[in-house]
């Protein structure tokens, strides 16, 4: 155990060490910690927390080593999408009163509460333009993707070895020494962890793995590549199920959706056969976890109703603004893991809120909540524009698609469950994938740039027809 450890402190040290070098090849390094953080952490004596943060450890040094690149893409980000920078500016300042909010509620000596909240609330801001730096080529996403891919795929074997009971101390839920249940009338689910730290954790990157391979069937072109990619997309769907976190399989359906309204004019006979394919493989993975007798909770737990559904995207939202009425009560108060830096009076006045509605309105209140659902309108309706626009040199649709369709499920998925977003892995992807999506409308003009030296191109206004 203590030497797995040491590997993984030693994988961070020569992480940091590529970062300062190269920070594109530091970003992919922050994704692989972010993976083996959750099993090094199973495996360490205590099973600190902290470890739950070590790719923040990386994240920060990449935005050291790429802080002149970030500037200068943060000006160009500010002047191509100003309502969406102008946005950003106004939930900035109900951080601001929300965090002195906070400080009110849980007093002086609770300020860790509240300053650990605002720096959650902070730190995927960069990644925003990270990703919107990090992509100067379309070919950069899909060899980001096929990483991610290839990583994620073996993380997940963690999974089945769980579900068949293999007595190995870095499977399952972190900290807890038996069986995580999920009780259902007349069902009994064991949610998986696999070498994750929670189910919610493993069933979102087994989403993220199957929408991936989702995308790269539609793009590729050889037979080979597209049945590897098929299979990819039933190994992370086949997770998502047995996760016994149904939230997962709605963030699928919630991508298959998005993606489909925005492309499907544009489908075309292989890509249409691989959807074809790829529904087969999804039907005979819940065919096989269902006609099991001990799997087949797995395929009845995940079924749902439209109250239900409902309920989950509502977020405790009226309750919250009846109980802790339109201000809220402060960062902090809804905050997972804000229990680790209060004492034992802090504990009973943090907040029950899971779906994202809920946390934001107990957290900045009805007023920030109004200022992020704006920001998220403008988002939207920009991402909408770039994701309608036809190719163009250097950009696909199918690209702008797929991103739109990624960015959409996780925002349904914080919605329903933002706790799990408290993963710093999954945040920071998330607003990645954001900044991903604003850069394929600049692609065109980069791939431009870079046919020509610096002295003979002519610089013009940043008015790209997509976001017109």
């Amino acid at each position: 155990m203590i030497t797995f450890t040491i590997l993984f402190l030693a994988l961070m040290f020569l992480s940091v060490a590529i970062a300062l070098v190269d920070w594109r090849r530091g970003w992919l390094l922050a994704i692989l910690v972010g993976v083996l953080q959750d099993p090094a952490r199973k495996l360490t004596p205590g099973t600190p927390v902290a470890m739950s943060l070590s790719i923040v450890l990386i994240y920060f040094v990449v935005i050291f080593a790429a802080q002149k690149t970030l500037q200068v893409h943060a000006r160009d980000f500010s002047r191509r999408f100003g309502n969406v920078f102008g946005g950003v500016t106004i939930v900035l300042f109900f951080l601001c009163l929300a965090a002195v909010n906070g400080i009110f509620t849980f007093g002086l000596d609770g300020w860790k509460a509240p300053a650990l909240s605002l720096f959650i609330y902070l730190t995927p801001i960069p990644a925003v333009i990270l990703g919107y730096a990090y992509l100067q080529r379309e070919e950069q996403l899909y060899d980001l993707f096929r990483f991610y891919a290839l990583v994620t795929s073996i993380a997940m074997i963690g999974t089945p070895l769980e579900y068949m009971r293999l007595d190995w101390s870095v499977l399952g839920t972190v900290a807890l020494h038996e069986d995580n249940l999920r009780l259902m009338t007349g069902l009994s689910i064991r949610m998986l962890s696999g070498f994750y730290r929670g189910p919610d954790i493993m069933g979102l990157h087994a989403a993220i793995l199957t929408m991936i391979g989702m995308t790269m069937s539609l793009r590729s072109r050889s037979i080979r590549r597209v049945w590897i990619w098929i299979l990819v997309s039933g190994w992370g769907f086949l997770n998502c199920l047995i996760s016994g976190r149904r939230k997962a399989l709605y963030m699928i359906a919630v991508f298959v959706v998005a993606f489909l309204w925005r492309y499907v004019r544009r489908l075309s006979m292989p890509q249409g056969i691989a959807i074809a394919f790829l529904s087969l493989v999804m039907v005979f993975v819940v065919t096989k976890v269902s006609h099991d007798e001990a799997s087949s909770v797995y395929t009845q737990g995940a079924a749902t109703n439209q109250e239900e559904i409902f309920g989950r995207l509502e977020g405790g939202l009226q309750g919250t603004v009846e109980q802790s009425g339109i201000m809220g009560g402060g960062l902090g108060t809804a905050t997972q893991g804000a229990y680790h830096v209060l004492g034992e009076s802090g504990i009973a006045q943090l907040g029950w809120q899971e779906g994202g509605l809920g946390k934001l309105a107990m957290e900045l209140g009805v007023p920030g909540l109004v200022a992020v659902a704006i920001l998220a309108v403008a988002i939207l309706m920009t991402m909408l524009k770039i994701s309608k626009h036809p190719d163009v040199p250097g950009s696909t649709q199918l690209t702008r698609a797929a991103l739109f369709g990624i960015v959409v499920a996780n925002i349904v998925e914080f919605l329903a469950s933002a706790q799990a977003y408290s993963d710093p892995v999954l945040t920071l992807l998330a607003a990645f994938f954001v900044g991903c999506t604003f850069a394929t409308a600049a692609l065109d003009e980069r791939l431009a740039a870079s046919a020509v030296p610096d002295a003979a191109i002519v610089r013009r206004p940043l008015t790209s027809p997509a976001t017109a």
